[in-house]
């Protein structure tokens, strides 16, 4: 040991993790949804008896795409209309 310190405590080593083949599929959950992955893939969650709160979640994510696409289209309207406002600003100059 080098510098004269304290000893450090040794740890217990990591537990050994198998090696899991991830599909693509397995990613594009993840992707779309992490909690929902991670309640399939970690928590054991299937699905069997436990389909209202899944649906509730898609209806959740539904809704919350369609105010995505609201923001988008009102952020669009609110470019074009400062456009339009500095153009008759100019020209009125």
């Amino acid at each position: 040991m080098t510098g004269g310190g304290a000893p450090r405590a040794q740890r217990a080593p990591r537990p050994v993790h198998r090696e899991r083949f991830v599909s693509a599929s397995e990613l594009a959950e993840y992707a779309y949804c992490r909690r929902a992955w991670w309640l399939r893939a970690v928590a054991g969650a299937s699905g069997e008896g436990e389909t209202r709160v899944f649906a509730e979640g898609q209806a959740a994510h539904r809704r919350h795409g369609y105010g995505i696409l609201v923001a988008r289209a009102l952020g669009s309207v609110a470019l074009l209309a400062l456009a339009i406002a500095a153009a008759l600003w100019l020209t009125a100059r």
